[in-house]
């Protein structure tokens, strides 16, 4: 392998979560050069079939797939891939069917019931008369991916009628319910590697004060919005579990399960809650999640003890 091309899409809205993939081009690049490949950056804009045309006249041995939208829209992020398979390009990352899925999360928490793998219960926007009294729910995005379209006004019960109101109004082809679990909340990265899937170190969502009156959630301002108390009030911390053998070894099993029942390649998280009996509740996979230098993703890999190099390394180690 000589030629490596990092492809990402176009910045159209210059949102955080969205100029991030520049960060990620950076890291992805550097590690490529210090593996000892030619690296070219490029990007797909409106006209995909062209710019991949321009990609496939380059003659790469590998597409190192950032692409995170389509048409400015994260629930495309999946048409990318589609096309470089379509004219045989090899490419890093969830294959095309599996990021189709997984994109999905109600498409994905199908699947996970289908393959005996733990997730909260779920419900289309037309199902809202079937919520219990007693529990507490989130409405989510079907298809966008970090955090878009979440904050605390998410979570609610239906007995706050004006919330309800405005949710029974959401559209059921963008909008689910599901039920909200109010417990310890964990992202969990894993990364292809020559001998099968490495779960690395759990990291843990940890909620300061600030949040003893609030939903415990780690929604698009405590992500993205530093000048956010959200944000400032919520860090990941790993090795809260490590004298709970039990349960690390229940967490892995669970994201073995998810590799192999969704096909994942190169690199994965596993968004999961944990109950107060130790119950584990998938919430979704993430395919190809973000590897900037300060992402969760990273902080995992270094936890672990491995380079970037590494990382980038056994990434391409398992092309599509």
């Amino acid at each position: 392998m000589n030629k490596i091309i990092i492809l990402h899409n176009e910045i159209q809205n210059n949102t955080q979560d969205e100029l991030d993939v520049l960060e990620q081009c950076k890291l992805v690049s550097t590690a490529c050069q210090e593996l000892g490949f030619e690296v070219i950056t490029m990007s797909v804009g409106n006209d995909i079939y062209q710019d991949i045309l321009k990609v496939k006249e380059q003659n790469p041995d590998a597409v190192f797939n950032l692409v995170e939208a389509a048409f400015g829209k994260g629930e495309l992020l999946y048409i990318v891939p589609s096309v470089l398979n379509a004219l045989k390009i090899p490419y890093t990352g969830v294959p095309l069917d599996s990021l189709f899925i997984t994109t999905g999360k109600v498409l994905a928490k199908k699947m996970m019931r289908l393959n005996n793998i733990p997730t909260a219960d779920f419900f289309s926007i037309e199902e809202i008369n079937r919520l219990q009294s007693s529990k507490t729910y989130i409405v989510k995005p079907i298809w966008e991916e970090a955090s878009v379209g979440i904050d605390i006004d998410s979570v609610f019960t239906i007995h706050e009628t004006k919330k309800v109101e405005k949710i029974t109004h959401l559209s059921p082809s963008h909008y689910f319910i599901e039920e909200f679990i109010d417990g310890r909340e964990f992202n969990v990265s894993i990364l292809a590697g020559h001998d099968g899937p490495e779960v690395l170190p759990p990291a843990e969502m940890i909620f300061s004060s600030y949040f003893d009156n609030k939903p415990k959630i780690v929604g698009y301002k405590a992500k993205w919005d530093e000048a956010s108390e959200e944000y400032k009030q919520t860090y990941r911390d790993f090795g809260t579990i490590d004298r709970n053998d039990h349960l690390k070894n229940e967490i892995v099993s669970v994201c073995r399960q998810c590799w192999t029942a969704f096909n994942l390649h190169g690199y994965v998280r596993v968004d999961m809650r944990i109950d107060k009996n130790n119950n584990i509740y998938v919430l979704e996979i993430n395919g190809n999640p973000c590897i900037s230098p300060d992402s969760g993703f990273v902080a995992a890999i270094h936890h672990a003890g491995y380079s970037n190099k590494i990382m980038i390394e056994r990434i391409l180690s398992d092309l599509n």
